[in-house]
């Protein structure tokens, strides 16, 4: 056997070694957590297709997945209800799986350089990534999926030569998610000829046509209405982030704010077409990987929407720039991730957790978004000039020693320790907050406006059921907090940043103002940035005539959570409401 052979099985046996304890940790925590509440919204969407079919596109105002994803979710609980092993796990499970193929598709296309030390170091950082681990193993979406079948698209089509497949593979990505139509410019301008273009786009579309049947003919006007105008939530990353904060400072920069939010996704567009036009004319073309992982790159430096679960998106396309850059991605997208679940799940250990922008971390998203700017100019100086990017390249010129030293000291003054503070910061006194009986509560809510739906639609003997089987739930998580209040007594005592919103709720239909707005505010010591909260507390100050302090809680919302239309009615009927008062006197 040659040397160069021998290096290879060696290279290769550490890179499996590695990855199989990334997959461990990923499996014990898709059995022992619950994971977010995308959870419980996919399980939702599995169980209502069941009844209402394509007619679920009109009822249910947040489906904005393709059809296949409800084949997918009915399949997973049809999985689940006939084994031992819950829903919350089964969705997780294919991504652990498109984890391991996606590393093994990056080894395959970079096998000619994984004997450069430094890109066979970012391949281990790959193959080890928390951010993967925890999106994976405990988030509950399909985001690891979608990007395996976009790689394993580029592959065929790219290294194999073989556009039909890598079309086919490409429809498979967008049964899982819309998101990789932005791919189309750079993938129609790099295949070679028009044949196989058609090829390609002929068969993506193919697959498109028969896995999202018969959702796609049963109602097309509702189903392209919601998968393709959905929207990600804006001002929580980069560019959006800093225009926002801008307006919130001086209004004088409240234009570029709203200009942004309305015509951000526009912009990424048209920013990744041109870019798509530019490698497509270099001297020197790159590879069809080289080049999806440069529009990856923009996309995530420049986009106006964003969802912690994307980042899974970035890592596999990123691995041929180095150790250095992909290292300081991972540490910091992995540490960002770390202080942003914590929160959500109130504290270790983790089970359930709720989703809310986060407001207190946002430290941690710009030193994340800065790693991702900085990979964003490295593949652009490969791509451009074959070479590092400057400030790469003076790194680079350090004793290994100084790097490794001053790497440690700044991940543990600019990173560690604030992580350290603010998960302390986020936990509650009593664990777990968020267990088994919350995430059934949850379920049987969801399952009680399942049967009103059913009901409203003249379906009684499916209502009944459907009802019946809700009972159920709520009985089982009963039986969990009975339980839990034996070992753990002050569990009755303490109150979740929901219950207090919910208490508040009630305060404010009872018509007990003075209250509404104290349990609201309990609420926003532990989630400041619970926009329902702050929806509360607006309308209580609007009850009692205190309209300055209803407006200033009201535009809080919004700012918050600037999509929800439900906040933005509420803050102009509250600033109307102050001017016919003002009016008045």
């Amino acid at each position: 056997m040659s040397n160069e052979n021998t290096g290879w099985h060696k290279r290769r046996a550490v890179i499996i070694a590695v990855a199989s304890i990334a997959f461990v940790a990923k499996l014990l925590l898709a059995l022992k957590t619950y994971g977010t509440n995308d959870v419980y919204t996919y399980e939702r969407f599995g169980l209502w297709s069941r009844y209402f079919g394509a007619e679920l596109y009109r009822i249910a105002p947040d489906l904005n997945h393709p059809p296949s994803v409800l084949h997918f979710m009915s399949s997973i609980l049809w999985i689940s209800e006939h084994t031992r092993l819950p829903f919350h796990f089964w969705l997780r499970f294919p991504g652990i799986l498109a984890d391991a193929g996606s590393l093994w598709l990056v080894c395959r296309i970079l096998r000619a350089r994984l004997a450069e030390r430094s890109v066979f170091v970012a391949v281990l950082f790959i193959a080890i990534a928390p951010i993967h681990i925890m999106i994976s193993g405990f988030h509950g979406n399909t985001d690891p999926v979608m990007i395996f079948f976009v790689m394993l698209a580029v592959w065929l089509a790219g290294d194999c030569e073989n556009a039909a497949a890598g079309g086919a593979a490409y429809g498979m990505a967008l049964c899982i998610k819309i998101a990789p139509v932005i791919l189309i410019p750079v993938l129609f301008l790099s295949l070679p000829g028009m044949r196989k273009r058609i090829a390609f786009f002929a068969a993506a579309a193919a697959v498109v046509v028969v896995t999202w049947s018969p959702y796609i003919f049963d109602d097309p006007s509702a189903v392209i209405h919601q998968v393709f105008g959905y929207k990600s939530s804006y001002g929580l990353w980069g560019f959006s982030w800093i225009f926002r904060q801008l307006a919130n400072v001086s209004p004088a920069f409240g234009w570029i704010n709203s200009e942004y939010s309305r015509f951000g996704s526009i912009l990424v567009m048209g920013a990744i077409l041109a870019l798509s036009i530019v490698m497509s004319r270099l001297p020197k073309k790159p590879s069809l990987y080289t080049q999806v992982g440069m529009i990856y790159l923009l996309f995530f430096s420049i986009t106006s929407g964003f969802g912690v679960q994307y980042l899974a998106w970035l890592t596999p396309w990123v691995a041929e720039l180095g150790a250095l850059p992909v290292g300081l991605f991972v540490v910091t997208g992995s540490v960002f991730l770390l202080v942003v679940y914590n929160y959500w799940t109130l504290g270790m250990p983790w089970y359930l957790a709720i989703a809310y922008p986060w407001s207190s971390h946002q430290y941690f998203q710009v030193l994340c978004w800065l790693s991702v700017v900085l990979l964003t100019l490295a593949a652009w100086s490969r791509i451009r000039h074959d070479r590092e990017f400057g400030l790469l390249r003076y790194i680079e010129k350090l004793s290994p020693s100084l790097r490794w030293s001053a790497a440690g000291i700044g991940f543990a003054v600019l990173l560690f320790y604030p992580a350290f503070v603010h998960m302390r910061h986020d936990r509650l006194s009593v664990s777990p907050s968020y267990a088994e009986d919350e995430a059934l509560y949850t379920e049987a809510d969801a399952t009680q406006n399942l049967a009103t739906e059913l009901a409203r639609h003249g379906r009684r003997a499916e209502a009944d059921a459907v009802q019946h089987h809700a009972e159920i739930l709520t009985a089982q998580a009963q039986t969990i907090t009975n339980e839990l209040a034996k070992t753990q007594p002050l569990r009755y005592t303490l109150w979740t940043p929901e219950n207090y919103v919910d208490a508040s709720l009630d305060d404010y239909n009872g018509g007990d103002f003075t209250q509404c707005i104290h349990d609201a505010t309990e609420s926003l010591k532990t989630r400041p940035s619970m926009p329902a909260a702050w929806n509360n507390i607006s309308l209580c100050n609007a009850e009692l005539g205190n309209w300055d302090a209803a407006l200033a809680a009201a535009t809080e919302a919004l700012r918050i959570e600037p999509e929800s239309d439900v906040v933005r009615e509420n803050l102009e009927w509250i600033a109307g409401e102050k001017r016919k008062q003002a009016s008045g006197r």
